[in-house]
């Protein structure tokens, strides 16, 4: 299940559309978020931490007034060693 949601943040999905399409409640898919965090499969974007232009929204983001109330997970890039 693990390598399946990597999969689709991978894809740009949201965790309600993670949790629609495996068929899971959200706070089992926020577990598992939590879980890939935590073993550096993904980093949880700070908002606020970085300006327009380093944001991951950058592309979809209409400015720097948009407020978004949510998470945002980026899968790092990894070099053959699998270190960040």
């Amino acid at each position: 299940m693990l390598e399946q949601i990597l999969e689709l943040i991978k894809e740009g999905k949201s965790l309600d559309e993670i949790a629609e399409r495996l068929s899971l409640p959200r706070e089992e898919v926020e577990g598992a978020l939590k879980i890939l965090e935590s073993l550096g499969y993904i980093e949880r974007v700070e908002l606020g931490s970085s300006t327009c232009e380093t944001c991951p929204l950058k592309s979809v983001c209409p400015g720097s007034c948009f407020r978004f109330k949510g998470q945002i997970y980026i899968v790092p890039e990894l070099n053959l060693s699998g270190q960040k």
